[in-house]
């Protein structure tokens, strides 16, 4: 009788080498500020769509309008800028599909992602490291972004650099590398925060004017900004947050990304819970600021 544990070992082994190959390899963008005015800055870069590239600037880097960004390096034509965020630094470039298209791009929708999913990065040296989904946070440490990041962890001896594009077991974008520990803990830019961008390059920061309990499991609003978008709108402290334009607030979390998710050009309507009456709100013209 033939023996399958080799056969069965051996294409256990193939399908893992298969797996971590197929991983996308990021590009590299090197930002190169005016003559004498400091160093290039290289990064890494996921292709969000056949035209277009995602990468972490950092903030003293892409505040000079005058940087070039060359993929590859700086004897390659600059890249279209197509849109900017000062807080996270995600830039979106616009760039010939012949010089990076190779099929689909696709990200990862962040509704099916599940705590103990694997994710995994790949090295310019196209070396896989795999890691897992933990869930979704609102802060880094000290730092309190305005959206979700996702929690991943990976093993500590191969933590991903800031800036580096994680994957799915589909190979599909999850997101981009924001923050990193010497635990291994890592946070990321959602797929869902790179796409927003790309497709509304020239969307403002919407604020609505309001204070919630963070370590509250409810969103209920503690306190208002007199003349604020929601004061102005009726909405009063104590009521409790049920949507905004629909979108269902369960808690802080739901709220960050409701209004990071908005393009500011638009009116709002929030439903709240005021004792024992529902209570909607529209017409609500949202306060903007430049991304």
């Amino acid at each position: 009788m033939m023996n399958l544990a080799p056969i069965l070992t051996g294409m256990a082994v193939a399908s893992l080498i298969y797996q971590a190959a197929a991983v996308p390899v990021p590009f590299k963008i090197e930002a190169i500020p005016p003559q004498g005015e400091g160093a290039p800055y290289t990064t890494m870069a996921a292709q969000v769509g056949k035209d277009m590239l995602a990468s972490l600037i950092p903030y003293r880097v892409l505040k000079n309008a005058d940087t070039t960004y060359r993929l590859g390096d700086r004897n390659a034509p600059p890249l279209q800028v197509w849109a900017q965020e000062k807080l996270t630094g995600l830039t979106i470039f616009k760039v010939d599909p012949a010089r990076i298209y190779d099929g689909q791009a696709p990200l990862t929708p962040s509704c099916i992602l599940k705590r103990g999913d694997k994710l995994s990065f790949a090295s310019s040296k196209n070396e896989t490291t795999q890691g897992i989904y933990v869930g979704m946070e609102h802060s880094i440490g000290d730092t309190s972004f305005p959206l979700r990041l996702i929690r991943a962890q990976f093993p500590k001896l191969a933590i991903p650099p800031i800036g580096q594009p994680c994957y799915d077991s589909e190979n599909r974008l999850v997101g981009i590398v924001l923050g990193v520990s010497r635990k291994g803990t890592c946070h990321l830019l959602p797929a869902r925060a790179i796409s927003f961008l790309a497709a509304h390059p020239e969307a403002k920061r919407v604020r609505l004017g309001c204070l919630l309990d963070i370590n509250s499991s409810t969103p209920v609003i503690e306190g208002l900004i007199n003349g604020g978008p929601l004061a102005r709108g009726g909405i009063q402290t104590g009521d409790i947050l049920i949507n905004i334009n629909d979108t269902p607030i369960r808690n802080y979390g739901d709220m960050l990304d409701a209004t990071y998710y908005l393009t500011g050009d638009k009116p709002l309507s929030i439903e709240v819970i005021r004792g024992t009456q529902v209570v909607k709100s529209k017409g609500i013209i949202p306060t903007q600021d430049s991304r």
